[in-house]
């Protein structure tokens, strides 16, 4: 598993993904409809970082390069912590 690429497939996926939403629930928010799946595109294209960095953390594993292992490790817990306070 190389680390660039597959952080940058992730990341690729998610913009693109969001961006998608994101056009779809403008085009049907017109017409009175979708309001929706323009919010999930927005929660996709926040989401997006952090499955990067989710890849990368098992990437690195899978090379075992276990001090950016911690280092993302501790960027996870710290986002996961983040959006939970927030939701709350």
């Amino acid at each position: 598993m190389n680390l660039n690429r597959s952080t940058a497939l992730a990341l690729r996926i998610g913009v693109t993904l969001g961006i998608a939403l994101m056009a779809v629930g403008l085009a049907l928010s017109m017409s009175g409809y979708g309001d929706s799946v323009l919010y999930a595109g927005i929660l996709t294209l926040i989401v997006s970082p952090f499955a990067g960095v989710a890849v990368s953390f098992a990437a690195l594993i899978s090379i075992k390069d276990w001090f950016w292992v911690a280092v993302a490790a501790i960027l996870l817990c710290i986002t996961v912590t983040g959006a939970v306070a927030a939701a709350l």
